[in-house]
Parts: C-alpha cells; sequence; structure tokens
C-alpha cells in the first residue's frame, strides 16, 4: 500500500483520525483498492496537477481504505457486522466501514471529514474533472472551518 506522489498518509481510519485532532485539519479518505483502475486513472490524471497535490499536503490529514486489501488482520482487530459476520482481513473491514460509515458502495470514492469521522460534503466519486476535484477540496476546507471556528 502506498500513498501516489509521495504523499503522506494513513491506511487506518483510527490512526487518520487521531492525527487529524492533533493537526486540526480535515480528513481526506480515499474509498480505493489495489486493483482498482479508475482510482489509478484519478490519480494519474487529477491527483497529478500541482494544486490538488498542494491543497491534499497542506489542508488535509490523508487515508486510503483498501477495499480489496486481503490481508488478514489479528484476532483482536476482527471486526463483527450487526448482521454478525465476522470480518478477518483488511479490505473487508475498509469495505464495511465505507458502507456502514461513508454509505458508498464503490471506488474510487472520496469523502471530506472531520476527525471524528463524520462527512463534511458527499462523497465525490469517478470524475476527471480537475477543477471539480480543486473544488470539492477547497469546499471540504470551507466546509471543515465553518463547522470547528467560532
Amino acid at each position: 500500500l502506498h500513498w501516489p506522489y509521495d504523499l503522506p498518509g494513513y491506511f487506518d481510519l483510527a490512526q487518520a483520525e487521531a492525527a487529524a485532532r492533533e493537526a486540526d485539519k480535515p480528513l481526506f479518505v480515499d474509498i480505493t483498492g489495489i486493483s482498482c483502475v479508475n482510482c489509478r486513472e484519478m490519480e494519474a490524471r487529477v491527483w497529478s496537477d500541482p494544486r490538488v497535490q498542494q491543497i491534499l499536503r497542506d489542508d488535509y490529514v490523508l487515508v486510503a481504505l483498501y477495499t480489496d486489501d486481503k490481508t488478514k488482520v489479528p484476532e483482536n482487530e476482527w471486526v463483527t457486522t450487526a448482521g454478525g459476520k465476522v470480518l478477518k482481513d483488511i479490505g473487508r473491514i475498509n469495505s464495511y466501514i465505507a458502507r456502514t460509515r461513508f454509505n458508498v458502495n464503490a471506488q474510487p470514492n472520496y469523502i471530506v471529514a472531520d476527525a471524528a469521522g463524520a462527512a463534511l460534503l458527499p462523497p465525490r466519486g469517478y470524475d476527471l474533472s480537475v477543477e471539480g476535484f480543486v473544488d470539492f477540496l477547497e469546499r471540504g476546507v470551507a466546509a471543515y472551518k465553518a463547522r470547528t471556528q467560532p
């Protein structure tokens, strides 16, 4: 697992939420996949823009939730769903988080959230408009500031 363009980020939501609280910045949640072709296209055609990289680097704490990572987690990190199913790998756990916390079930999806993981804007999916993505990121920062500053 890696972040493109040497962007600093996390792969665990709880760690990212803690970092966002400490940095007093919004979260940028990247719902992604190892084998997601559209995710790589977004990174190549949208995230490659210097404005996008600067906003992500300067104004957000980043977390990537890979929904197809088959890596098993230790038993103490297993997640039991409301229906009683036990999730034992990173991808299934992240997919469950994406569905239950962010109400998305596809990749890529991008969420701007506060440090508690509450979405500040509707999610943004696959869309190759650089201007639209910059606007999404800027609106996310403005929504975060409106919520957290008097």
